[in-house]
């Protein structure tokens, strides 16, 4: 599903993550992540969703960025990644440029609490950020009616809290897959 040179960029950011949990650093000095099977699901779902307007909370140095900016291409759409650490969204962004994919992303820097409320409705979300962040997160999305919010690390995290929280909302069909670390795939019928 991805070209060779994506395929290649993925396989060298998740060797490097496995490199330093490897080697036990500090987590601030670990790059997180997603990983291959979930980024490979979820261009597969935002594609097959026809998902226009896309959002990633939390892009780190670009695993997930890649994902989910081919599916943006794939369907003539945008991705607007989130992070906070501006080293490694200069990663992403050289990375994504390198692959071709500049004209599907945006970068924003910075809180995503401050970030989330300049932006318009969304048709797709990756949340893949602090833990604790999760819920907060999820209520500061604009949805349209059909959208899908993925939150990673559902189940190597054990955030039953978050599956409560979303699942608790009206008008949601949720999932737990256990693809990767587990993903909360959550289907938003009549938008937020």
């Amino acid at each position: 599903m991805f070209s060779a040179a994506q395929q290649a960029a993925i396989d060298r950011l998740w060797n490097r993550k496995r490199e330093q949990d490897g080697l036990k650093l500090p987590q601030a000095q670990r790059h997180r992540n997603l990983e291959p099977d979930s980024a490979l699901l979820l261009c597969a779902l935002a594609t097959a969703l026809r998902a226009r307007d896309l959002v990633e909370i939390g892009g780190s140095s670009g695993l997930s960025t890649i994902a989910l900016a081919e599916a943006a291409r794939r369907t003539g759409g945008r991705l607007v990644s989130l992070e906070i650490e501006p080293a490694r969204q200069e990663e992403a962004r050289a990375t994504i440029e390198s692959l071709g994919l500049a004209p599907q992303a945006e970068f924003m820097l910075g809180d995503a609490a401050r970030l989330l409320p300049l932006l318009g409705l969304m048709d797709f979300a990756l949340i893949d950020c602090e833990k604790d962040d999760y819920a907060r997160f999820l209520d500061l999305l604009k949805l349209r009616p059909g959208a899908v919010v993925a939150a990673d690390n559902i189940l190597s995290h054990d955030l039953g809290s978050y599956v409560s929280h979303v699942r608790a909302k009206p008008g949601v069909e949720s999932v737990t897959l256990p693809v990767g670390k587990g993903l909360e795939v959550s289907r938003f019928t009549k938008g937020t």
